[in-house]
């Protein structure tokens, strides 16, 4: 699976970037139809939004989650594709 990490407004840290690899790797041996994930970080001000873009067999699934902290965006993002 190719995975495209986006850090908008901010500099990714190498702890975003292998939480965001886990997360892949999990959904990885959950289906192993998905081609693609690209993943987009953004910040601004106070609020930390993470979105998950799955590309699973050409159907996209897309989810994305928001809060004061990007790890806590990052995960509730991936934890809704997954659910």
């Amino acid at each position: 699976m190719r995975l495209e990490l986006t850090a908008r407004h901010f500099q990714l840290s190498e702890p975003l970037r292998r939480l965001a690899d886990k997360w892949v790797r999990k959904l990885e041996r959950f289906d192993d139809r998905i081609i693609e994930c690209q993943v987009v970080m953004d910040v601004e001000k106070h609020r930390k939004t993470a979105e998950v873009l799955l590309n699973v067999n050409g159907h996209i699934l897309k989810a994305a989650h928001e809060s004061h902290d990007m790890y806590l965006s990052l995960d509730g993002a991936f934890e809704k594709v997954e659910a």
